[in-house]
């Protein structure tokens, strides 16, 4: 199958924003909004994780959260060897958990992040239920028992480590330093948008901003609310440290 390119980098002005997308999706998730950011002169890096960008959702199964915790490192590694001294890092929904586990670092280019609709605590969600759907649509010509099984036995180990790798990321909440940008989608209806709610609490150490958008759905980037998200994100980011001696 046709493979994506490995990643969206429009290189604009001295401020860099690395944007990491959703589980089962790829960097289109989040085109518009690196668009508009580079109308507005940022440079944008907007990687594929391992796995994705195929159509074949057996190429995610066969991948870790372990492995995309690498993409995510080296993807900031990428601008920084670019030349880029400050960076802002998002992530939707499972990119989310990545985004803000490279705010953990303490790592002084990184100068503030944030998710959207992303799972940072457990609740009950529809994930599993959601990629079962997936699958069973790209593989459709293919599609039997004995891979249905398959695929379901894979898909329920590798959202259990998901899992695990969120609740890391969830203890080190209160280590965070840099402002932190926080988007929820009323009509949710992957995850439990009350979510956002529990990690903001577990970020009352910094500048928090938290946006909610009642009328839009999981894919905030994409849905109705995308342009009232794309000016919040960038007052956010207008907001950040910059240091202007870098350009």
């Amino acid at each position: 199958m046709k493979q994506l390119p490995a990643s969206l980098f429009f290189e604009k002005g001295p401020r860099a924003v690395l944007l990491l997308h959703a589980y089962t999706g790829s960097f289109n998730d989040v085109r518009m909004l690196a668009r508009f950011l580079e109308k507005n002169q940022y440079t944008v890096y907007a990687p594929l994780f391992s796995g994705h960008g195929t159509k074949n959702p057996e190429d995610i199964l066969e991948q870790t959260p372990e492995q995309w915790w690498q993409d995510a490192q080296a993807a900031l590694a990428f601008l920084k060897e670019k030349g880029y001294k400050e960076i802002a890092v998002f992530g939707l929904s499972m990119g989310g958990i990545y985004a803000t586990r490279l705010l953990t670092l303490a790592d002084s280019a990184i100068i503030g992040g944030g998710a959207f609709c992303s799972p940072l605590v457990k609740r009950e969600n529809t994930v599993h239920q959601n990629f079962m759907l997936y699958a069973k649509q790209v593989l459709q010509e293919a599609w039997d028992s004995a891979r249905e099984q398959k695929i379901a036995r894979d898909s329920v180990t590798q959202l259990t480590e998901i899992e695990e790798f969120s609740a890391v990321v969830y203890e080190q909440l209160p280590e965070i330093a840099q402002p932190v940008f926080l988007a929820q989608a009323g009509k949710d209806a992957l995850i439990n948008p009350q979510v956002v709610f529990d990690a903001a609490k577990q970020l009352q150490q910094t500048r928090l901003t938290l946006q909610w958008y009642p009328e839009s759905g999981h894919v905030i980037t994409v849905g109705v609310n995308r342009k009232e998200l794309e000016k919040d994100v960038l007052h956010f980011i207008e907001g950040l440290s910059w240091n202007e001696e870098n350009k």
